[in-house]
Formats: C-alpha cells, structure tokens, sequence
C-alpha cells in the first residue's frame, strides 16, 4: 500500500503513542481502532495512513511495543538474581505485568511470520528465562514445552481474571503463588534430573 504524505506535527511515534494509550486507559484490544486513534490525534483516518499500515499494522506496533514493554519488566526482575530464584521472579514479573496489563499481554502474543522485527521483540521477552535454563542445562525442546506452558498458564489466568470468572472466595494472589510453586517445582526437578 502506498502511503500519504504525514501530517506535519504528526509523527509516528505519536500514533503509536496515543494507540498504546487508548490501549491501556481501555484494557482492550478491540477498542483500539484507526478511527479510535485519529479521534484522539484530532485528525481524519486517511491521515494515519501516512504512517501505519492499516488495521493489521496497527496491530503490529501494538504487539511491538507491548513485548518491549514486557521484557524490559522481565530483564529487571532477573537483574542479580541466579538459578531457579531468578527463575521465580521472571515468573512473578510475567504475572503481574499479565494482571496489571492485561491488553498489552494480549496485545504481546502475535505470530510473527516472517517479521524479524517481532522476531527479535519475542527473543527479548524470551531472553532473561531461556538464560537460565540454558545455563542449569535445560534442553532447547524442553524450555519450548515449558515455555509454552507458562504462557498457556499465564495467559489463561489473566484473562479469567480479566473477565471476573474467579469468584470462588479464596485468595486470587495465593493463587499466583501456588501456579508458580508449581511451574518452579516442575523446572526445579527437571533441572535436577539433568544434572
């Protein structure tokens, strides 16, 4: 698609900008639509054209910006912290950034394709937890499976959470602590099992 020409004022960073904020003030993807930004923005759709592909591009600089959200906040959980501890704290990160930005959670898990941009965006979020398996000894295929159970795990819960289908009384936070009592344990033994 050829682009228009931008709107001077207009950048692209201050698309992607106000997308991510509607983003975030609405805690849902849906909500965040062309005619949603160039509202905010003061300017017709057409304009946004000159800087974003359209819906599905918007949607890319969505998940863009939300995995590099996501692995700054998982690079700084595991920022002195070694072995299966640091393994706790990726997992508390990943959790609470689910819970407290649900949106962007969801906004993070796009195929990449053939997109070396998002390629490289998810082996950032990757990063700090395939680290430390790597280095306890952990097979590539097994932090696959492993890592997608988390991310069933996490995905999962957040959006249960999300949509207020956890009613039982009993303590959502205790919740948390016992899923990732159990992701640790199940990595903690395979670890010990290879060594």
């Amino acid at each position: 698609m050829r682009k228009m020409a931008a709107r001077i004022g207009i950048s692209k960073t201050n698309v992607i900008d106000t997308a991510f904020g509607i983003l975030e003030e609405t805690q849902s993807i849906q909500l965040v639509s062309m005619t949603a930004v160039a509202a905010r923005l003061g300017i017709r759709v057409q304009s946004l054209y000159a800087h974003i592909d359209g819906s599905t591009g918007l949607k890319r600089e969505l998940a863009l910006r939300s995995l590099e959200k996501l692995a700054q906040d998982l690079n700084q959980a595991a920022i002195g912290i070694a072995g299966i501890g640091a393994v706790r704290a990726v997992l508390k990160a990943q959790f609470n950034f689910a819970l407290t930005h649900p949106a962007a959670f969801q906004a993070s898990i796009y195929p990449p394709g053939n997109d070396d941009l998002i390629i490289k965006a998810i082996e950032e979020v990757n990063y700090p937890m395939h680290k430390i398996l790597k280095e306890a000894g952990i097979e590539d295929a097994t932090i696959t499976h492993w890592s997608r159970l988390v991310l069933s795990t996490i995905y999962g819960y957040s959006t249960l959470n999300q949509n207020r289908q956890l009613t039982l009384p009993v303590s959502t936070k205790e919740s948390i602590d016992y899923i990732i009592n159990v992701l640790v344990t199940d990595i903690d033994d395979k670890i010990s099992t290879d060594k």
